[in-house]
């Protein structure tokens, strides 16, 4: 639980000239956001005791969690830690400034030229407990020589560690305070016109680009950047991993001394040594953004009817790239490590360890005699992960035709019509993870990211919707009913009908795999897509499954990259068919007070009760292709009496 306060200054000013056809506008913004972090019961521990500690036969029953409290002793399957927690006081700074001219060159033409400047300082913090990556510095540290007689022939020649790189810098080291560079190449341009060649029909275009906040504010993007000041200490219940001698009993849960301290930046660059180093890299601050553009027409037509016809397009660049931001992989060539290779069986070799001696740390995984020879080719062998904030890698492009008729009330009649048929790309969208201002991508082969290009995970290729308030011509003042008794008028008129429909092509399918093996130091491995996947009609959805050729999506060999694209192209999710409906009546009630009324409502969400099937297994295993749930609820009828006093 985290307690902020937090505080935001805000200034603004705009400067408005009119200059015969010329509109004129200047104005400026600064912004100031300060933040402090508290962390609601940090410093603070907590340990787990179940049944296994004291059960003659542990996995299987009997025992006590209770009794195995009161022996103090932790069974395999329970864990326990002691945290010490960081309290950040952070700020950063954001300017920007812009210029617009609209120009009415005649009657039928305006014109819009405009330019935006944003700036954007990233976050300091007021004691400088921040760190960051640092992927060429020199390494202090020492390891001995990697063994030649022990070290695999078909991984080539013996890895030289006498110039590590790589480490965590500490802000204020050198007068540097900001974990980022500054990004001051944030110029937006706009430009809109609107053109009247016909007394009842419009053309419109514009283009604009648009900077989105960075990773780097106030409140950033995540836990990374702050190793060294805060310090979690496992309690460990067994003796290096045996599984029957008990280790760390409740009265010294830390026999090798602890709860640890935070070191702070006494380490320097050997901070986080033999274990996994999160922070932000400066020069990934590239401010992410967004270009936009239209064009399209607007007809008047009779009836107070309003046609929009317009074709829209956005692209986004430098967006962040969610699960991207592991450094320590290995070369494509890792790719021909396939089980039953030379190559395949030299990675899985556990060699003499040179850090041994030199990583002392017993949490960490290269403390120990011997090491994988793969972690020895990794760039930053030192490490067992070396991850950036999510880096400004992504980008998107969307196209949509946007067609929109609009009639306003009149004859008792309030229309609206909409269609979108639109196409969304790009290479890290994954909402499940989403990321500051970005997406997630599986990564599955970090030498080649274009892989993870394919729709959008939200793309939906057609909607259309459709919503109305229809007034019945009947009761007092309408076309019908004018002189109607006030009792009939109470009964048969001032009804009204509203209704919301909406029908989608639904999303496409996003593919993964259960059970898979990736070559060494990659991501997710992602399955094998032989054919394109069919679905299935859907009286077969619960008997055979969502698709008709199941067959078509497969495990791919273990150590290989699969083939299937991040997200179908030609498979969704099934689409919206969605009505909610109401029906209202009104009744004047003059003689009770002045503007009393009194009226009553029928509302039905999902009115026809048409079912929309999700929980669809999209990982291919046994269960491929499940229909496992209903994604909306069934019919909901509610209706109310409400007096307006």
């Amino acid at each position: 639980m985290y307690k902020n306060g937090q505080e935001v200054h805000n200034l603004q000013a705009v400067l408005t000239k009119m200059a015969g056809r010329h509109e004129l506008k200047i104005g400026g913004s600064f912004r100031m956001d300060r933040m402090n972090w508290y962390q609601v019961g940090v410093p603070g521990g907590v340990q787990i005791f179940d049944f296994n500690s004291t059960s003659q036969y542990p996995w299987w029953g009997g025992g006590d969690a209770m009794a195995s409290f009161l022996t103090g002793v932790g069974s395999p399957s329970t864990w326990g830690e002691y945290e010490i927690a960081t309290h950040m006081s952070t700020q950063n700074y954001r300017y920007g400034g812009y210029i617009q001219d609209n120009w009415r060159v005649s009657d039928k033409l305006t014109v819009g030229l405009g330019l935006r400047y944003d700036l954007e300082l990233p976050r300091t913090e007021r004691y400088n407990r921040m760190n960051w990556l640092d992927t060429t510095i020199a390494s202090p540290i020492t390891p001995g020589a990697v063994d030649p007689a022990t070290w695999p022939a078909a991984l080539g020649p013996v890895p030289n560690l006498s110039s590590l790189k790589g480490g965590e810098v500490f802000a204020g080291t050198g007068g540097v305070r900001r974990t980022a560079n500054v990004d001051g190449n944030n110029f937006g341009p706009r430009f809109n016109l609107a053109y009247r060649f016909l007394p009842k029909t419009v053309f419109r275009a514009g283009y604009g680009l648009f900077y989105n906040p960075t990773e780097f504010g106030t409140a950033g993007a995540g836990p990374g950047g702050i190793d060294g000041f805060t310090a979690v200490t496992n309690w460990n219940t067994r003796y290096q991993g045996d599984p029957v001698l008990p280790w760390g009993r409740m009265s010294d849960p830390w026999p090798n001394g602890g709860p640890n301290l935070p070191t702070g930046n006494s380490l320097g660059l050997l901070t986080q040594v033999g274990l996994g180093a999160t922070a932000p890299i400066r020069s990934f601050n590239a401010t992410p953004y967004t270009q936009t553009w239209s064009a399209g027409f607007q007809q008047e037509l009779p009836s107070q009817v309003l046609v929009d016809a317009n074709y829209v397009g956005t692209k986004g660049t430098k967006l962040y790239y969610g699960g991207g931001g592991d450094l320590n992989y290995l070369g494509s060539w890792v790719e021909q490590a396939t089980p039953g290779t030379a190559l395949f069986t030299a990675l899985k070799t556990r060699v003499p360890n040179p850090f041994f001696g030199v990583i002392t740390d017993p949490t960490s995984g290269l403390s120990g005699p011997l090491i994988g020879a793969s972690q020895l080719l990794r760039p930053y062998p030192q490490f067992s992960g070396f991850t950036s904030y999510p880096p400004p890698w992504a980008n998107s492009i969307y196209h949509a035709f946007q067609l929109k008729v609009d009639k306003r009330m009149s004859n008792g009649l309030q229309l609206l019509v909409t269609y979108t048929g639109a196409k969304s790309i790009d290479d890290a969208s994954l909402s499940t993870y989403t990321e500051w201002m970005g997406g997630f991508s599986v990564n599955a082969n970090p030498n080649n990211r274009k892989l993870m290009r394919s729709l959008s995970e939200w793309d939906i290729a057609q909607v259309f919707q459709v919503a109305y308030v229809y007034q019945f011509p009947f009761g007092h003042n309408k076309k019908w009913g004018t002189h109607w008794h006030s009792v009939l008028d109470a009964v048969l008129g001032g009804w009204q009908t509203n209704g919301i429909w909406r029908f989608d092509t639904g999303q496409p399918v996003p593919l993964s795999l259960s059970g898979g093996q990736s070559p060494v130091s990659y991501g997710p491995q992602l399955p094998n897509l032989l054919a394109p996947l069919q679905i299935n009609d859907k009286s077969k959805w619960f008997t055979d499954g969502y698709f008709a050729n199941p067959e078509v999506a497969v495990k791919p060999d273990a150590y290989t990259v699969g083939t299937a694209p991040r997200m179908a192209p030609n498979a969704r999710f099934p689409g919206t068919r969605n009505a909610s409906l109401s029906l209202f009546k009104q009744v004047s009630l003059p003689k009770l007070r002045e503007g009393s009324r009194l009226e009553f409502r029928a509302e039905a969400f999902n009115a026809l009760n048409h079912p929309q099937f999700g929980c669809i297994n999209s990982q291919v295993a046994g269960d491929f292709g499940n229909v496992g749930c209903q994604a909306n609820t069934p019919r909901e009828i509610q209706m109310a009496l409400k007096l307006y006093w």
